[in-house]
Parts: structure tokens; sequence; C-alpha cells
């Protein structure tokens, strides 16, 4: 369900426009009572993060506990833990975290409602932290966007004004952590506050109360080092190993182990032949490649693999999925995980908008929407709702 309103979030004057112009990626945006505290009421609790964390059948499960020993000393464990742990930490400073939750627990993702504004293929993950009273993992920035929600409790946030790039770090921690950090304001954040803050901007968040539950919700791109590595793996492996560097035409030169201006001018030639950017090559890729970037796609469990698909129930994408698409006419290029596929605009609208294919739809399909149907709920892509 999605919001269809156009102020952000509830009780704000600040419209999307606005914050997209002025804040997205730009400065930090405290929003007080953002989110209904009857929505907060499907999200996990301390006792549910701590019951994920110890979840040793899924080791998919990624979890980490913080340490604080002191200000400049901080200790990172890893999961699945014990219930045992749990009895130990009562005499530490401790934060846990838990990511991608709207994965293990899809209920969660409706919270997403609130953020429609932003496209689903930005979306990193949902992760949740809670802790003791003091429990932190210490000041540091993130390369990426993010909108932090207090579910329960309240957590103490200093950030800075500005953004930092490359601070200078704690040496020797497995955690990046500022060594020296001047916070520019302090906000203590109730159930409902939301408070956004863009790449590079420093922060710092404390628990304050026993009870302290935060929601995090990464928006991360792929950086310009990773898109170009990735879109020049694929295209060297649709070329052929026979085609090969060839040196100009050998001329009276002494100097063997020259390269010369000409040499450069050829490896220039093929790299242009080569790079393109013209045909459906970039669009093939990147809908694949963007769908695959960070993706926890997990393959079907043994019920999916035994389960038929109803036609008389409604379909969603699995909590696992990412999807996109791009428009071509009446017809689309669909992307699911990876894959991609030519279909109907509608079902691409459906899968990719309203993240769901009613019953009276899957009725009335056209041959080749219902074989992608049929391929993605079987590679569990889609399953029934």
């Amino acid at each position: 369900m999605r919001l269809n309103k156009l102020n952000l979030f509830n009780n704000s004057s600040i419209n999307r426009d606005e914050f997209l112009a002025n804040y997205w990626h730009k400065k930090p945006l405290l929003i007080r009572n953002g989110v209904d505290l009857a929505d907060l009421s499907r999200l996990p609790d301390t006792a549910k993060l701590k019951q994920l964390s110890c979840q040793h059948s899924c080791q998919d499960i990624q979890s980490r506990i913080v340490f604080k020993n002191s200000d400049t000393d901080y200790d990172v464990e890893f999961g699945p833990f014990i219930e045992d742990d749990w009895e130990e930490m009562q005499h530490h400073c401790w934060n846990l975290l838990v990511s991608d939750i709207d994965k293990w627990q899809p209920q969660s993702k409706e919270i997403l409602k609130y953020f429609d504004f932003i496209r689903n293929w930005i979306l990193d993950d949902i992760m949740f932290s809670c802790g003791s009273i003091g429990g932190t993992v210490g000041p540091h920035t993130d390369h990426y966007d993010v909108f932090l929600l207090q579910v329960h409790g309240q957590r103490q946030w200093a950030i800075s004004h500005d953004k930092i790039y490359d601070p200078k770090l704690i040496s020797e921690q497995a955690l990046k952590l500022m060594a020296q950090f001047n916070p520019g304001e302090t906000n203590i954040l109730n159930p409902g506050d939301v408070l956004y803050l863009p790449p590079e901007v420093a922060h710092y968040g404390i628990a304050t109360t026993s009870d302290c539950v935060t929601c995090s919700i990464g928006i991360r791109t792929p950086s310009h080092s990773e898109l170009l590595t990735a879109f020049i793996d694929n295209l060297a492996q649709n070329l052929s190993a026979n085609n090969r560097f060839v040196e100009p035409q050998f001329t009276n030169q002494p100097k063997t182990g020259e390269i010369t201006p000409q040499d450069l001018q050829n490896v220039a030639q093929i790299l242009t032949d080569n790079i393109t950017t013209e045909d459906n090559s970039l669009s093939d890729w990147f809908g694949s490649y963007i769908t695959e970037y960070r993706s926890l796609f997990y393959q079907f469990n043994q019920h999916q693999q035994l389960a038929q698909l109803d036609k008389n129930r409604d379909l969603i994408p699995s909590p696992f999925s990412k999807t996109c698409y791009l428009k071509q006419g009446n017809n689309a290029q669909l992307f699911v995980n990876g894959q991609s596929f030519t279909s109907s605009l509608s079902l691409a609208e459906l899968i990719c908008n309203t993240e769901q294919v009613p019953a009276k739809v899957l009725e009335n399909l056209n041959k080749t929407d219902d074989q992608i149907i049929e391929k993605l709920f079987e590679n569990g892509s889609l399953i029934h709702a």
C-alpha cells in the first residue's frame, strides 16, 4: 500500500519535490512524528531481533554485536549467537544489528510505503539495531543515503553539519570509526521520528533507553568504480579470444623496448570499437546488474519446489526479489534478480510498481506473459500472496 500523498511522511510541511531538490544527497533532515505509531507495531522489538540473531538454521541472517569498551576501543562479533550469549552481555555495553529484516520478516517491508518516492531498485536493505543503555556502533560515515526511524525507546543522534570525506580513523579497529568527531547538532529521537542522512555525513547514535530499537533504511547505489568494472567485465565475456591486439607493421625500429604513439592509437581504437552504449547492450546489462547488485536472492525452498502455481491466487515478488523494467512502447524489458524478459508493459508495472499480480490478471495473460509468470514462480522470484 502506498500513501499517495504530496507531503513527506506525516506531520511534515515539506513536500516530496522540496525534499528531493533541497535535501536528497545534500543535507540532513529531521522529521518528528513522521511515521504513525500504529505502523510501528508490525516491526520487530528487541526480543525478536535477539531471536533472529540466534537462528543457526539459517546462516544467511547477517547479525553482529558491537561492544563499546571505551571511546576509542570497540569489539565486534558476528552471529549467529546462542541464548547464553545474552546472559553474559548483561555487564557489557552492546549494540546488536540485524541486516535484511525485510527478507526475513516480510511484514516489516510495509514501512516502505512512507518511502515510495524512492525507486525500489536502489533500496539496499532494512536493518534493525537494539542495545543496552549506551549501546552504539561509534561515530562513522557511510557512502550511502540512510533514513533512521526510531521504532521503540529512544536513541540520541549526534551528526555533523557538513559532509566529511576520508575522515581519520581509529587505528587497529575492525570498525571504521572516526578518531575525532565534532558534532554540529544533537537530537534525541522518539518512536515515529525519522532522521535522513545523506552520504558522508558523520553520525553517532547512542541508545538512551533499554528498549531502544532503530530501523535503518539504506539507499545504496553502485560506485562509478563498481559500474565500470562490471560493465567492462560483461563486455569482455562476450568477446572472442581470437581477437587480439595487433602491433603496427614492423619498421626499422632499433628501440625494441619502446611503446610508440601508434601502439597507443591501436589500443584506443580497440576500446572505442568495443565499448558502446548505442545499442541494447547497455540496457540489457544494467537491468540485470542492478537487480543482482548486493542481492541476497534466496533460491526457493523445499516448500516452493513442491508448490504448484495456483492462478486463482494473487502473486507477489519474493521478499528476496529485486525487480525493475525498461519501457519499450507497449512492451517492457523486465528484469528480476538478474534475469531479463520481454513482457507486456502492464505485467512489468504490476510486478515492479504495484508488487502484486492479481488472480484476475493471471487468468487473462497472453502466452508470453504466462510463460514468464510460470518461470518466475518456478525459480522462486514470485510467490503466492
